[in-house]
């Protein structure tokens, strides 16, 4: 199809009025002339239709005229069909652009709302991260604390420790392993809490060890009170004294004696003087010669505890006593003949 004569490029018909908000009059009424304008068809007609007088002649005029302005008058009003068709398709179209513009605005609008959102997770999420951030410079703070505290006790307990110093040499060596392992682990509270848990271990096996020697002392006590219980009595100290003679290397002097000169007579006596006398052993072979020894079963005297007191051989000026006691097999002393 022809375009129209007097359309434009854009589809609209030149020199068209439009209504004031820019769109193209859509009614399908042709523009009248300017000095029609305000008028309707049939005062338009009305106002130039002719007089009497002329309008016979020039029905005569026009008669001939009368198909080609039909013409004309259908031609135009097709082109204003075709106007008009292209106005709705024009309306048409920027109704979709607008639809199409207002479902973009509301595509952008949730999209805003969508990114509000979760501009608000991640202010949110970034709270939340704030606060676990300062959480945590709290709780290392708080364990920095704690490192120092553990660090003034740790040093408290080395001057513990070097207080002991003086009182036991294992704990000297013990000490001196501490202040070593105190140099080498300088930066790691850890490793000194685990040395001192070891150092409490050592000490709890020093403890046993000290309540075994206690053990040990107090056995021994009981063994001295036992000791002194037996030697308590005279004739419990005799028997004492004897014992220890027995064990002595006198003996061996008097059995070298009794081979040559036969068995002694032997007397068994405590000494007169003291709170714990001595055992005197005299032993005489005949009246050749004679030897006199001390046994002191005390546990507190020092040795020697069995010695000679004398020796002879003249008898004349000896006061021999009885014999008590004799020698019996395996050349040891026995109390009672």
């Amino acid at each position: 199809m022809e375009e129209p004569e007097g359309r434009g490029t854009n589809g609209k018909a030149e020199g068209r009025p439009e209504g004031q908000d820019g769109h193209e009059r859509t009614n399908g009424s042709p523009a009248g002339p300017a000095s029609d304008a305000g008028f309707t068809e049939e005062e338009t007609l009305k106002k130039n239709r002719p007089v009497a007088g002329e309008e016979i002649g020039e029905e005569i005029e026009n008669r001939d005229d009368l198909p080609r302005r039909l013409e004309v008058k259908d031609r135009h009003i097709r082109e204003l069909y075709d106007e008009l068709a292209a106005v709705r398709l024009a309306v048409d179209e920027a109704r979709a652009k607008v639809e199409a513009r207002e479902l973009r605005v509301r595509d952008l609008e949730e999209e805003r709302e969508r990114l509000k959102e979760r501009l608000r997770e991640l202010e949110e999420e970034e709270r939340k991260r704030r606060r676990w951030r300062e959480g945590q410079d709290r709780r290392v703070a708080r364990l920095e604390r704690e490192i120092e505290r553990r660090e003034e006790n740790i040093r408290n307990l080395e001057d513990l420790l070097e207080e002991k110093e003086n009182e036991r040499f294992a704990l000297d060596r013990e000490a001196q392993d501490l202040t070593a392992r105190k140099d080498a682990a300088l930066g790691d509270a850890l490793r000194r809490v685990e040395g001192l848990e070891r150092d409490l271990e050592e000490r709890e096996e020093m403890v046993a060890g000290l309540t075994a020697t206690i053990e040990g002392m107090r056995a021994e006590m009981d063994l001295e009170y036992e000791m002194r219980r037996r030697v308590a009595g005279p004739a419990n100290r005799l028997r004492a004294g004897i014992d220890l003679f027995n064990d002595s290397e006198q003996l061996q002097e008097v059995a070298s004696i009794s081979k040559s000169l036969g068995q002694p007579e032997v007397h068994v006596d405590l000494e007169k003087e003291g709170a714990e006398p001595p055992v005197i052993l005299t032993f005489t072979w005949g009246d050749v010669t004679w030897r006199a020894y001390a046994a002191n079963p005390g546990l507190a005297v020092e040795e020697p505890r069995v010695y000679q007191t004398g020796a002879g051989e003249d008898l004349s000026g000896v006061h021999r006593e009885p014999s008590n006691a004799r020698i019996g097999a395996g050349g040891r002393v026995i109390l009672g003949l």
